[in-house]
């Protein structure tokens, strides 16, 4: 331990010194594939990280009702315009607005969610256990904040996309349980 705390502040005491150069940093590049993504939180987590931050400041500032009242305006802005936006992409490509098609040009990478799919009654039903979302959330004791997002989110996204598309969503929040199921009903009978 003495020794990393040497190698620690001789590493500081060259950088104030010296300065940067790509010899001495080279050995980041070492360092971050032994290290793979062992210290990075996925891009999705970070938002999630900054999203619960500002929420906790806008409700101490706010109060709980006008606060949440405030983040529920900006998240249904926030997902209405990222829904249009992939409409945008889709109509583009000259597809129809369907459900399949905003999952192929939908704008958040899958490796964000560990989706379980299943298809009752011809509607499609996403079990979602690992979420980059909540774990990084969690990690900084934001969850209660985070889930203003998932309580608006993706209702105001499909809205934006298609109103047509219609959501019910069992939230891990309000059931209690380790996941969330989100189904996806396109078949007219099933609405």
């Amino acid at each position: 331990m003495h020794d990393n705390r040497r190698n620690y502040m001789n590493e500081l005491e060259r950088e104030k010194k010296k300065g940067l150069s790509f010899p001495y940093l080279i050995k980041v590049l070492f360092a971050r594939l032994k290290n793979r993504r062992r210290y990075q939180t996925p891009g999705f987590g970070l938002a999630a990280q900054l999203f619960a931050t500002t929420a906790k400041h806008v409700i101490a500032k706010l109060g709980p009702v006008e606060g949440e009242a405030l983040l529920k305006a900006a998240i249904e802005e926030f997902g209405k315009e990222r829904g249009r936006r992939i409409a945008e992409t889709v109509k583009k490509k000259g597809k129809p607005l369907s459900l399949r098609n905003w999952i192929i040009h939908t704008d958040i990478a899958p490796e964000n969610f560990e989706a379980k799919p299943s298809f009752p009654a011809g509607d499609l039903e996403a079990r979602v256990g690992a979420c980059t979302f909540i774990r990084a959330a969690d990690a900084w004791g934001l969850r209660d904040y985070a889930k203003l997002y998932c309580n608006y989110a993706d209702y105001a996204i499909l809205d934006g996309y298609n109103p047509d598309v219609k959501l019910i969503l069992d939230d891990r929040h309000a059931t209690g349980k380790d996941h969330c199921v989100f189904r996806y009903v396109m078949k007219e009978e099933n609405k």
